[in-house]
């Protein structure tokens, strides 16, 4: 009897904003990434700009297929839908998949798909609409 071992499956995060040339933008997605890395046990999280900042989404994927990485996860800091989340990311994430056979990849839908982001909309909203005003 020939027994095959099933291909376990190791994700990696990539975190994926449009970027800016601000370097401040660089410095909250590192700070941002490592709390994430922290608060869920991994450091199999890696923060990425689509353009105008480093690391670029080629770069943060292979540094996760480099720990061995079959599968990326990429989660999009993109409010709404458009191009770059519907086209842009997905082609540069093929692209940079193309010499890494086996690898699998999902992108999030935009942000304010989630219901408890809308709720945290609303939530500010109703703060800014009820604060006091000042003379």
């Amino acid at each position: 009897m020939c027994y095959t071992a099933a291909m376990q499956r190791k994700t990696g995060v990539i975190m994926i904003t449009h970027g800016s040339q601000l370097a401040a933008g660089k410095a909250i997605m590192a700070k941002l990434a490592q709390r994430l890395r922290v608060r869920l046990g991994t450091n199999l999280i890696e923060p990425c700009f689509m353009e105008l900042g480093e690391p670029s989404i080629p770069e943060a994927i292979g540094r996760l297929t480099a720990r061995d990485c079959n599968h990326i996860f990429a989660y999009a800091f993109f409010l709404v839908s458009g191009k770059h989340l519907l086209e842009d990311i997905p082609s540069i994430i093929k692209e940079a998949l193309r010499n890494h056979q086996g690898v699998t990849y999902e992108v999030t839908g935009p942000m304010l798909n989630d219901p408890d982001l809308f709720e945290l909309v609303v939530l500010r909203m109703e703060t800014a609409l009820h604060a006091p005003r000042h003379p």
